[in-house]
């Protein structure tokens, strides 16, 4: 039986690999891509596309696994995983491989939240603390591995590669969890919830459009985006009003008053805009004001995935002897001080020591691997079999978005400030964001960067500092409020093999 659990998390472990190294694996394959098929324009869409449509899914793939059973509901997305990774290394053209993309990322909406929901099915919240530990090593090694791997399939192969590889390993991770794992699904009758599906899928993949292109492709204030601004507020709310009405909602909104539930969803929803805000505007400020190549920027970046990993395995042993809630604690302490660590580098101008640089990342990265395994396992232990699956993959889904949408408000916040200080520099032609922008495209080019001219170099330096402090200020703003949050979490306390004991004394 013992053996059997570890084959079955080999396999999950494969999986969650697969899924997590497809977000990074294209970086560095990027060039070679837009050579092969063109398409420079829409070259973001090669990530976006496939986190549009993983993100938008999960909520409906985590209620499908609690009503037709983890293996079926994972299988599904293998398939649809495997299928689009064929397709996309086939792709003739860019607008195929992004439509490809999505497709893959279809399947990783399901896989994602299953193989957590199959954890918690299989392990005891003590042993499940530990194993959580190992699968946060898993995805911060896939964020090592991901540009390391794709660079390595580029120079001595082909990019299609890169998609290629999953089918065979894809495929073992299915044939394992079907050979190993037994699982023992609660039949009951179920009325599948048709309109809130429909209803929230297209609200929240309007929503995400409007995050990943407002204020970057298309202007806020453009009919597209106040248009897919307007339908998603119309679905969303139409969505809350069919969740108080379905026999059987897709996210039962009943979830979010358990405690645990709702203070550790809102505390990440908070924490997204850290984990997401220090992984985008902290290699500009590397590049763009200290003058950091790109190799070094994304080597200090590299300590947020090597200290995710440790705080995890650190983490599980915390909570096994005190509880969910001082781990999240810790964590949200940790990401308040590498954020605040933050804002006091921008004010400075000096060179920064990247051994400096990657302590900050290392610490908010330290924050994430705690909070993160806390907020999981307190989630799952607060359910039974039969709304694990929806609740596992509302709290990844929820992160995610959080991420997105203070993502999205710290590019506003820099892009409006960057505008009007460059205003005021001699030579600097900006009348609106997205020619400051251009502008700053400059300094993040070593070759461009240099034929400024130190003085303008020096000014326009100085003008993205100011800038990206306020976005770190914004950024210490989120982790103080997921801090507040989790202030109010009760704890959960694990004994081996026992089910938790709430407690909310401490």
């Amino acid at each position: 039986m013992r053996d059997r659990r570890m084959l079955t998390v080999f396999a999950l472990m494969l999986a969650s690999f697969l899924t997590a190294v497809d977000v990074t694996i294209v970086d560095t394959a990027m060039p070679r891509i837009v050579g092969s098929l063109g398409g420079f324009s829409m070259l973001t869409w090669l990530v976006s596309a496939y986190m549009l449509t993983s993100t938008a899914t999960m909520p409906v793939y985590g209620k499908l696994a609690d009503i037709i059973g983890r293996k079926r509901t994972f299988t599904i997305g293998a398939v649809i995983f495997v299928i689009g990774s064929a397709l996309c290394g086939a792709a003739p053209s860019m607008e195929a491989l992004i439509l490809f993309r999505a497709l893959q990322g279809l399947g990783a909406g399901a896989m994602q939240p299953t193989v957590q929901t199959i954890l918690g099915d299989i392990f005891s919240p003590a042993e499940r603390a530990k194993v959580q530990g190992w699968f946060s090593a898993v995805w911060g090694f896939s964020a090592l591995a991901g540009p390391l791997v794709g660079g390595l399939m580029v120079d001595y192969l082909t990019w299609r590669y890169l998609f290629y590889i999953n089918l065979p390993l894809g495929a073992l991770a299915l044939f394992m969890v079907w050979r190993y794992f037994d699982e023992r699904v609660q039949r009951r009758k179920a009325r599948v919830d048709y309109l809130g599906a429909v209803t929230l899928t297209g609200g929240m993949t309007l929503l995400l459009l409007v995050l990943l292109t407002g204020g970057s492709q298309l202007p806020w204030g453009s009919p597209q985006i106040l248009g897919m601004a307007g339908g998603a507020a119309v679905l969303l709310l139409l969505f809350l009003w069919t969740q108080g009405r379905a026999l059987d909602p897709i996210l039962p909104l009943r979830l979010f008053r358990i405690p645990v539930i709702g203070w550790g969803n809102l505390s990440s929803l908070m924490v997204g805009g850290v984990m997401y805000g220090t992984s985008v505007y902290l290699p500009i400020w590397a590049q763009g004001v200290q003058g950091y190549s790109a190799t070094r920027s994304g080597a200090s970046l590299l300590w947020l995935s090597i200290g995710w990993p440790l705080a995890a395995v650190l983490g599980s042993r915390l909570i096994v002897r005190m509880g969910v809630r001082p781990s999240a604690l810790l964590g949200l302490g940790l990401n308040v001080a590498g954020s605040a660590a933050l804002v006091a580098l921008a004010r400075t101008m000096a060179e920064i020591p990247e051994v400096l640089l990657a302590l900050v990342t290392f610490v908010i990265g330290a924050g994430m691997g705690f909070s993160t395994l806390a907020f999981i396992l307190g989630i799952q232990s607060s359910v039974d079999w039969a709304q694990r699956g929806v609740a596992t993959a509302s709290f990844q889904f929820i992160r995610t978005l959080g991420g997105m949408i203070w993502v999205s408000a710290m590019g506003g916040v820099m892009n409006l400030d960057l505008l009007g200080r460059l205003q005021r520099i001699p030579g600097v032609a900006a009348r609106t964001a997205a020619e400051a922008g251009q502008w700053a495209n400059r300094l993040l080019d070593p070759a461009q960067r240099a034929a400024l001219g130190p003085e303008l170099q020096a000014a326009m330096q100085e003008a993205l500092a100011d800038a990206l402090r306020n976005v770190h200020l914004v950024m210490l703003l989120a982790a103080v409020l997921s801090l507040a949050a989790a202030l109010l979490l009760p704890n959960l306390r694990f004994a081996p093999e026992k089910a938790p004991q709430a407690s909310t004394a401490d």
